[in-house]
């Protein structure tokens, strides 16, 4: 049975021989000498360490996935985006044959991308590139580099990433359970996932901190509270292996101050979770993105969605804001096409850096109040299923109906939960399911919703729903 339980030495050690044998290029990771390699980098290489200044100084560092084929052309569009775009902090995204480990079809698209000169993969390949391949990426540019993007079984990726100085990477156990997998069991993704966590931890004993991101599963349509319930778990297993800074990232839905609540709510339940459990030297970053189920094809409204994106990482205090660019719609952006948004994010972070800006603190109040309510109320649940084991009573939980999600890609997901925007665009529960909520909780939701309904003469019904999902992509939040 699966227990969130630390990986002891002995057995870590036996697990990493059979990982670093999936392809050739584990051979090459050498954990001591990674170490060294990681502390020959100046402080602004580590993502960690460049995250803890912009807790200071207010700096907000854009981000979004990037991924060529070959190693020349992955530099090159970096080189550009950090020198045309002004970009900070870098990212990479894997194809999408690496995210399930098919390494030989991907070393295949590898060598005809070198003959044609022409990208074959929709990412960057990184286990077959190898620490030396990822290495010339790394001290290509002068940003620190995250990967971006997941999968079920992203143990010998990590290895290699880490290698190859690295410094952020996605560990997301419900993101890759919900939404990589059709089939893939939750166990096996737990077990996937400790191993990455163990990974993060050895070098966080060795003094190389590296950043933890997560974020639950995709969250357009669906209540932040079950989002942020989910992403606990992967936090308490993340931080039983060892992992120690975490990026919380809050999908906003483009109500501001239901997103300042889901970012502030989640960082405070995160808090007394981990002090629940004794991981006191849990250090907490937020990042920040609008959540859209479709991307808007004109340029206007993608301008409009970068500037929401911006603005929202300000008013949450996050450190990042992970951004789309204008043409993601319409093609895979070209290296001109991801500076000249960077460049635009950037600016508009310069614009609003050193102002003050707020919003209702009564309101706010209450609703980060009551989406504390709602995500404990999941967690304690899960917990409870567990006998005080978050990863066993998330599998009965899952089973149960109370870890659920409408929109995953995983079969084990129940489905049942939905919800809709109220009045003011903010996500309400119009089906609650199998989830523990108490009555004050279920009729705080149907009030918000039947002031729609009252305020737009309409009946709130499966129609709403989704034309609520796609509405920021036609220009307007409701």
């Amino acid at each position: 049975m699966i227990k969130n339980k630390k990986l002891d030495d002995e057995v870590f050690a036996g697990q990493r021989k059979e990982v670093l044998s999936m392809w050739h290029t584990g051979k090459d990771v050498d954990l001591e000498e990674a170490v060294k390699y990681h502390k020959s980098f100046p402080e602004d290489k580590n993502v960690v360490r460049k995250l803890r200044r912009a807790k200071v100084t207010g700096e907000i560092f854009c981000v979004t996935g990037m991924g060529k084929s070959t190693v020349e052309e992955q530099i090159e569009l970096l080189q550009h985006v950090e020198k045309e775009g002004e970009a900070e902090m870098l990212a990479i995204s894997p194809d999408s044959l690496s995210r399930v480990n098919r390494f030989e079809e991907v070393q295949k698209h590898m060598e005809e991308s070198i003959k044609t000169g022409k990208s074959k993969l929709n990412g960057v390949p990184v286990v077959n590139a190898g620490v030396s391949g990822v290495r010339r990426i790394v001290e290509s540019v002068k940003s620190p580099i995250c990967l971006r993007g997941g999968m079920p079984d992203g143990r010998l990726l990590s290895e290699i990433l880490f290698a190859s100085g690295v410094t952020y990477y996605a560990p997301d156990l419900f993101m890759d359970f919900w939404q990589h997998s059709a089939k893939t069991p939750y166990d096996y993704v737990v077990q996937t996932h400790q191993y990455v966590g163990r990974l993060m931890g050895y070098y966080e004993e060795n003094g190389v901190p590296l950043m933890a991101a997560f974020q639950g599963f995709y969250g357009a349509g669906i209540p932040p509270s079950l989002q942020s319930a989910s992403l606990m778990v992967s936090a308490l297993l993340l931080a039983e292996q060892g992992a120690k800074n975490f990026s919380l990232h809050c999908t906003g839905h483009g109500n501001l101050l239901q997103d300042v609540a889901t970012a502030t709510s989640r960082e405070n339940v995160l808090r007394h979770y981990t002090d629940k459990f004794g991981y006191k030297d849990i250090e907490i970053f937020k990042s920040a993105s609008f959540t859209l189920m479709q991307y808007p094809v004109d340029f206007a409204p993608s301008l409009a969605v970068l500037f929401m994106n911006t603005l929202m990482a300000k008013l949450e205090g996050a450190t990042a804001s992970d951004i789309r660019t204008m043409a993601e719609a319409k093609a895979i952006p070209t290296k001109e096409n991801l500076a000249d948004t960077y460049k635009i994010a950037k600016t508009m972070q310069n614009f609003i850096q050193h102002q003050m800006i707020e919003v209702d603190r009564e309101e706010l109040a209450l609703q980060t109040s009551m989406q504390e309510k709602e995500t404990i109320a999941i967690v304690d649940k899960v917990l409870e299923f567990g006998d005080g084991d978050i990863l066993t009573g998330a599998a009965k939980a899952i089973e149960a109906g109370i870890l659920d999600n409408p929109f995953a890609a995983n079969r084990a997901a129940a489905g049942k939960v939905l919800g809709v925007k109220d009045s003011e665009g903010a996500i309400r529960y119009f089906n609650t399911g199998n989830l523990p909520f108490s009555k004050e909780i279920v009729d705080y939701h149907k009030e918000k919703i039947a002031q729609r309904e009252k305020k737009q003469g309409i009946k709130v019904g499966y129609e709403t729903l989704v034309n609520d999902l796609y509405a920021v992509s036609k220009g307007r939040l409701v």
